[in-house]
């Protein structure tokens, strides 16, 4: 062998091997696991801080969602759909809460809830302790319509009184315009057949599925009146709307053993929940923030 033709051999091998290497790191960043801050030291969120300014804040409720899904399913929901978020973009994610307002699920033991002000505050402080350290673009993933005005007035706050940035990106989110429901999801508002199936996806062994069962509605007559005059002029269907989801004590009978006899608020069987759908969800919301993260960081800072 020529010495010229050695020296060919290696220098191929080398970069092979580049190749190789490069391959296996553009791998392992596609198959990354999510940053928890939890999970982490103070260490290696000093280094995170030294190229990455974002975070995600998951923010859920304990709360009951029927006789057939656990009281965390909006925690499992968030923080699960968080994760993939994370995992995919290299975002850190830090959970604070394991509660959020649910004041009106409360005729059904083992719900909980903070009084809005009290979380509102909570999620503030943490955004100032992190803000502290560096962190400077916040997205807030909630899964609980009841937090929505919460998160509002939390991200108000930050980008009105601190150089920070935040943004929602979950449930209800303008970056979220996914549509899921199928034709057989009829009012389909709360542990029906879509969160039945997310958590099919995410977390199957806490769904009692042989305790799901259509609900019967309740509602008081005047609501029932209200929701038929609202069919001539939908303009009536904000004050429908109000009426519901308030705790037992505003005497609407609007709470939400008010409205439904088992929790489940839909007009559908959740039996008819399955797997693959809630893998639609979960994927497709992941996606729509993946993108939205992905040309965020393209942007100045």
């Amino acid at each position: 062998m020529t010495r010229n033709k050695a020296f060919s051999n290696l220098k191929l091998l080398f970069i092979v091997s580049i190749i190789l290497v490069f391959g296996t790191l553009l791998s392992a960043q596609e198959e990354g696991k999510p940053l928890i801050l939890q999970e982490m030291s103070w260490t290696d969120v000093r280094d995170y801080l030294k190229t990455n300014d974002m975070v995600i804040i998951p923010i859920a409720s304990t709360e009951q969602h029927g006789p057939h899904l656990p009281l965390g399913t909006d925690y499992y929901e968030a923080t699960g759909i968080s994760k993939l978020i994370s995992a995919r973009t290299g975002v850190l994610m830090a959970p604070v809460l394991l509660a959020g307002y649910s004041e009106y699920h409360s005729g059904f033991p083992g719900t909980l809830s903070l009084k809005p002000e009290t979380m509102e505050q909570v999620l503030f402080e943490t955004a100032e302790m992190l803000i502290k350290y560096g962190f400077r673009r916040f997205m807030f993933f909630n899964y609980h319509g009841g937090n929505n005005v919460v998160q509002s007035k939390v991200i108000h706050r930050i980008n009105h009184t601190t150089e920070a940035i935040a943004v929602a990106i979950g449930h209800g989110s303008p970056i979220q315009k996914g549509r899921y429901q199928g034709k057989d999801e009829v009012g389909d508002e709360h542990a029906g057949i879509g969160e039945t199936s997310l958590m099919l996806s995410l977390r199957p062994e806490l769904v009692k599925m042989e305790r799901a069962e259509k609900p019967k509605a309740i509602y008081s007559d005047k609501l029932q009146a209200l929701w038929m005059l609202s069919q001539q002029y939908p303009d009536l269907l904000m004050v429908f709307d109000s009426l519901r989801g308030v705790p037992v004590e505003t005497k609407k009978g609007g709470a939400s053993h008010e409205l439904y006899s088992n929790g489940i608020w839909s007009f559908s069987d959740p039996k008819k929940a399955t797997k693959e759908r809630g893998e639609k969800q979960v994927k497709g919301m992941a996606d729509y923030a993946v993108k939205f993260i992905d040309t965020w960081k393209k942007a100045k800072k």
